[in-house]
């Protein structure tokens, strides 16, 4: 009925009930003041009532007092409530002095305010506590579990509250000394318990409060409940709610990058530090997956200026307005341009003055690249050697190249070219430690790093998005092999190690991320069909297609493990690879671009051959688009009888990196 009523007439019935409960305030006074339930009002008593009415509700007005709703009190509600109260009481002191009355006792100025404000308190929870009894009166809520009974966890508990369609019965928290405690009147359990309070409040949901815990014990939290049986839903991290773009009311299912069970790489807050802040940074590619994520991380170290480089339109339409939310002292420029316009790139780095690029323009998706070689090599090499080059010429201090762990030993077009691309980087870094050119009246050349890592999570071309999509729609659910494996790192870390990465590098380094164990995408699949399902009797098949022209088995970071040193980061290692000399590289580097300029699709092929360790040419027979026939394998490691392992022949896997299958 109350919801019916207008704003202002809500407002009305609260005067008036304020009206009520400050005359029962003064009565209360009065009866203390005088030790007597029949107190004598002769005299001032009308006078000051009216007087009362006449500062208290004017400054219950002016601080805001009748502006909370009622069936979400606002926790502000005791402080105006108290502010109300002293400023209308101050003026109530004044107004009796003022006028000389006589026979009023003093005291009630000390009395009176006390009486008030737990009455008007006291009312509100009242009428709260009836309007929500209202409302929720026929409403069939849901019991949950709250797992974490910290912060996170207790307001999510006070959300709930005013929520009509989850009721929680109780908390779950893995530290022994919260136990037996009851929060926000909710009893605390040891996990243990999670059968038992399953079976006795007929749970089937739980929520996951624990915003702030690591990977590793967020998958044991993850594990418990799920062995339970229960769908688990989850409150946002801290950055989403720092950035307002989600409430701890927010709940969603729990993310792929919980299923992967490995901690997150934690960033070196010294290493993000030392080449953001103050400099105006180039992000080529910026409104891609590691792009955007790129210029949100790059935004946050405080940068004087970032300049986004995309050919996107609507990408970089939209990467700038969600900087402009996020960051709006921050000066930013978005530039539309091909990184294979190297006129327009230079003269970009020189606009601006760029003092970092970060180049993570590329075509990334391996069929589509496959059969689109031409257009994919132009794009990853040229575009490249382009966007190095244009650096050195503009004098920018340091470049980061984006690379892939599908450049090592590749058997498909799109890793051949970011390996090639790799390859381009670390000629134009040679030339630049040759001739030390002083560009701009800048002492050093160029410091040029390239950074290789794995899949990563929800990025536009990951199988996370894809199964999310298969499963909403009943599946099946598409995995091109049962034993394909694939490293998987989140769009943050990778972000991360990128811009931690170009503070480590001299000049010509490759950098990569120690990231675990390789993961089944099969295992991945199942879990995620796993939690979509539970406990709703759906069944949703995992369907078999078999690997795509180009794809591997399993990727690898290094042509040979081994080759690493370890850096100041626990997680980031450099690689030692030994390549193709420079002149070779820059030989052939002239010979692709007059095959692309004529769309000479075998000679592209046989330089990529060539030049790359591993790529295996397409049959001649195959169509124009290339589709690669790298159908050869490489063999099983032979130990001698002292243990070491033998160097393999020519065309075999090199010692200490796990077996590659690809596909024609």
């Amino acid at each position: 009925m109350i919801d019916d009523l207008s704003r202002r007439q809500k407002r009305q019935i609260l005067v008036t009930i304020d009206v009520a409960l400050f005359a029962l305030a003064l009565w209360t006074t009065y009866a203390i003041r005088l030790s007597t339930l029949t107190p004598d009002f002769s005299g001032n008593y009308l006078v000051l009532f009216l007087i009362m009415l006449g500062v208290r509700i004017p400054a219950f007005g002016m601080v805001g007092m009748y502006r909370f709703v009622l069936r979400h009190p606002n926790n502000q509600v005791v402080a105006v409530t108290l502010k109300g109260v002293l400023i209308s009481t101050l003026a109530f002191g004044a107004a009796v002095f003022l006028m000389r009355l006589q026979d009023v006792p003093r005291s009630i100025l000390l009395i009176e305010p006390f009486v008030a404000t737990t009455l008007v308190i006291s009312s509100r929870e009242v009428l709260a506590w009836l309007v929500r009894s209202r409302s929720l009166s026929g409403a069939r809520m849901e019991p949950v579990l709250i797992y974490g009974a910290g912060s996170a966890g207790l307001q999510l508990a006070q959300s709930l509250r005013y929520n009509t369609e989850m009721s929680p019965a109780a908390f779950l928290d893995d530290e022994p000394s919260k136990w037996g405690m009851r929060m926000a009147e909710l009893a605390v359990y040891p996990p243990a318990r999670i059968p038992r309070l399953v079976s006795k409040y007929g749970i089937k949901k739980a929520l996951l409060a624990a915003p702030a815990s690591d990977a590793a014990h967020r998958r044991q939290m993850i594990d418990m409940l799920e062995k339970a049986g229960l769908t688990i839903l989850e409150v946002p991290n801290f950055l989403d709610l720092v950035r307002g773009g989600q409430s701890l009311a927010d709940l969603s299912e729990v993310k792929a990058d919980d299923l992967l069970g490995r901690r997150a790489v934690l960033p070196d807050k010294n290493l993000l530090r030392e080449v953001i802040p103050g400099r105006t940074v180039l992000i080529t590619g910026a409104g891609g997956s590691i792009g955007s994520e790129l210029c949100r991380q790059v935004a946050a170290l405080g940068p004087s200026q970032l300049v986004l480089f995309e050919i996107s339109e609507f990408a970089l339409y939209t990467i700038e307005m969600q900087l402009g939310e996020l960051y709006p002292e921050l000066k930013v420029a978005a530039v539309l341009g091909s990184v294979l316009d190297e006129d327009r790139l230079e003269e970009t780095y020189r606009r601006f003055n760029v003092e970092s690029v970060y180049h993570a323009a590329a075509y990334k998706h391996v069929p589509l690249v496959e059969q689109n070689p031409i257009e994919g090599v132009r794009n990853n090499v040229v575009g490249t050697l382009n966007a190095a080059r244009a650096a050195a010429r503009a004098g920018v201090s340091s470049f980061l190249f984006v690379s892939t762990d599908k450049a090592v030993r590749p058997c498909n077009v799109m890793g051949a070219s970011k390996r090639m691309a790799e390859l381009a980087v670390l000629l134009v870094a040679e030339e630049g430690k040759r001739s030390r050119p002083q560009a701009q009246g800048k002492n050093d050349s160029t410091r040029f790093t390239i950074v290789r890592f794995g899949n990563v999570l929800d990025s536009a071309g990951s199988v996370v998005p894809l199964f999310r999509r298969q499963i909403a729609s009943g599946g099946p659910v598409t995995v091109t092999d049962p034993d394909v494996q694939r490293y998987f790192m989140t769009i943050p870390e990778a972000a991360q190690l990128v811009v931690q990465a170009s503070a480590m590098g001299s000049n010509g380094e490759v950098y990569l991320l120690d990231m675990g164990e390789p993961i089944r995408v099969h295992d991945l699949a199942k879990r995620m069909v796993d939690f979509a399902t539970r406990g709703s009797g759906r069944e949703i098949p995992i369907a078999f297609t078999g690997l795509r022209p180009g794809e591997k088995l399993i990727e690898e970071l290094l042509v040979d493990p081994r080759n690493s040193e370890a850096t100041s980061h626990p997680k980031i290692f450099k690689a030692s690879e030994e390549g193709p000399d420079h002149e070779t590289v820059a030989r052939l580097i002239q010979k692709l671009n007059k095959a692309l300029d004529t769309d000479a699709l075998p000679a592209v092929y046989g330089i990529l051959e060539e030049l790359v360790e591993g790529y295996g040419r397409p049959e001649a027979s195959q169509d124009v688009l290339g589709r690669c026939d790298c159908s050869y394998s490489f063999a099983a490691n032979h130990e001698d009888a002292d243990g070491e392992t033998s160097e393999p022949a020519q065309g075999k896997r090199m010692p200490g990196s796990p077996s590659s299958r690809c596909v024609s």
